[in-house]
Order: structure tokens, then C-alpha cells, then sequence
């Protein structure tokens, strides 16, 4: 039991002095971080796009016939839902980036070398005879523990958490962003094609031709074909945002919560755990089965 042990201790410290394991759980945290910035991107451009045409008044005539409507009224409900999707990847942004904090620290060389040092001591301390029922050998692997808790938690869970995102979430995630682009899309189409008209009046004469009747008339049909397909956009978007909303709020809320109760439990135990009792006991029997 004790050369398990001690296989145990040193592939963890081979492990820790690796530098593949930082650098690739940095790689992954990196990309979630990406993700959730450009989807915090995507968030902001749409409430731009959206207070840029919100005041808008929009004319149509079908049939010689003018109606205007401001187009505020079909945005107002999806802007409030814009503006929420900002704060929540916000938040997500920050708590990504509190876990990247979180995974350098664990990198660090003062780290690695008292997780080290106590690996060598406690591997030390399992040989040594005179010291199966001493307290400083559950000191020992106390620090080793804790020092390993440290060292890997983060590690661990972004691993864990990158696992999650793909099997589960990316697909999602891809297709939403997608809609959203869409949407945005949409509504630049929207705001040039106003912009256009407006200069085409501004710059037309008093006595306006037949011709420019029929391309007014065109346009505005072609104003409503693109109002009929922002409302289908409008609801595609907002589902999709619900959509990303969900997947950070799990990814880099709820994930996270649930690794800092981990981490406080595994802390406790730690601490309750006797070490020089079990130490005893595995020297103990140890013994007996070289006397047999």
C-alpha cells in the first residue's frame, strides 16, 4: 500500500511540474472567454443598431395611400431583452475572467514548489518508521492536500467545464449566435434602405416623374417585405438569446457556484480528516503481511 502511495505522489508531482497542463487549460479558458466577448459584442452592436433606428418613422404607400408607423413599437420589447442579454455576458465576462485569475495563480512557481516540497516531505516522512504515529505525518498530508486543492481545482474544472460546453452546449450556442447576427443584418438593411429614401426625396424636384413614383412605390414594398421579415427575425432572436443566456448562465455561473461548493466541502474534510491514523494503519498492516 505504501509503494502505491508513493507511485501516487510522485505521477502527481510529474504531473504538476508539467507545463502542458497549464498551457492547454489556459488555451480552453481563453476560448470561453472569446465566446462569451463576442457574444457580449454581439449583445452591444444590436442595442446600437436598435437605438440608431428606434426613433424611426417609416412610410409606406401601396397604393397612393401614405402610412406612417414608428418602428419603436415592434423593437421596444426585443431592445429590453437586448439590454438584459448585455448585463447577464457581462457578468458571465467577469466571472470568466475571475476563473482565468484563478488558473494563473495556480501555475505559479512558489505554488508548484511548496506542493513539491511537500510531496518530498510526505513521501519522507511514509518511510521512516519512527514516524508512523507521530502528528507531524498528518501535518504533512494535510498540506499535501490542501497544496494539491490549490493546485488543480481550477485546472480541473475548466477542463470539466470546456467538456460540458462541447457536448452539450456548442451546437446551441453556434446556431443562436447565428440568428442574432441575422437579426442585426436585418435591421442595418432596414436603417440603410430609410437612409436611402430620405436622400432620394431630399434630393428630388417639385415635379416628381412617373419614374420615380414607381421606384418609390417599389421601395416601399420592398420596406414592408423586410419589416414582415424582421418581425420572424425579432422572434427567432429573442428565443436564441434565451438560448445564450441559459448557456452562460450555466457555464460560468452556475458551473462556477458548484465548483466553489466542491472546493469549500473538499476544504472541510481536509481538515477533519486524521492522516496519522490512516498512515498507522496501512504501516500496521503492512507489517503483518511481512510477518506472514
Amino acid at each position: 500500500m505504501k509503494i502505491l502511495i508513493s507511485v501516487f505522489l510522485i505521477i502527481v508531482l510529474i504531473v504538476s511540474l508539467g507545463l502542458g497542463i497549464d498551457e492547454s487549460a489556459m488555451a480552453l479558458q481563453d476560448e470561453a472567454f472569446d465566446r462569451a466577448m463576442i457574444a457580449f459584442g454581439l449583445a452591444k452592436g444590436l442595442n446600437a443598431v436598435i437605438s440608431l433606428i428606434q426613433g424611426t418613422e417609416l412610410s409606406f404607400t401601396p397604393i397612393g395611400v401614405g402610412l406612417n408607423f414608428s418602428i419603436g413599437e415592434v423593437l421596444d420589447p426585443f431592445n429590453d431583452m437586448v439590454e438584459r442579454f448585455s448585463w447577464v455576458m457581462l457578468l458571465a465576462s467577469v466571472s470568466l475572467g475571475i476563473q482565468k485569475l484563478l488558473l494563473i495563480l495556480s501555475a505559479k512557481v512558489f505554488l508548484q514548489v511548496a506542493f513539491g516540497l511537500s510531496i518530498v516531505f510526505s513521501l519522507t516522512l511514509l518511510w521512516l518508521k519512527k514516524f508512523q504515529n507521530s502528528t507531524l505525518i498528518s501535518y504533512a498530508f494535510k498540506s499535501f492536500a490542501l497544496l494539491l486543492l490549490f493546485r488543480f481545482s481550477a485546472i480541473i474544472f475548466i477542463y470539466i467545464s470546456q467538456f460540458f460546453y462541447t457536448t452539450n452546449l456548442a451546437q446551441e450556442y453556434d446556431s443562436a449566435s447565428v440568428v442574432v447576427k441575422s437579426t442585426k443584418s436585418s435591421l442595418e438593411d432596414i436603417q440603410n434602405t430609410h437612409q436611402h429614401s430620405i436622400q432620394e426625396k431630399k434630393s428630388s424636384s417639385l415635379f416628381v416623374s412617373m419614374g420615380n413614383q414607381y421606384k418609390n412605390f417599389s421601395q416601399s414594398l420592398n420596406l414592408s417585405q423586410q419589416i414582415d421579415k424582421l418581425h420572424d427575425n425579432i422572434e427567432d432572436a429573442s428565443r436564441k438569446i434565451i438560448t445564450l443566456i441559459t448557456i452562460f448562465i450555466v457555464q460560468s455561473l452556475i458551473l462556477p457556484l458548484l465548483f466553489l461548493w466542491l472546493f469549500i466541502l473538499s476544504f472541510k474534510a481536509i481538515f477533519r480528516a486524521n492522516f496519522s491514523l490512516t498512515v498507522s494503519n496501512i504501516m500496521y498492516n503492512n507489517l503483518n503481511s511481512n510477518k506472514r
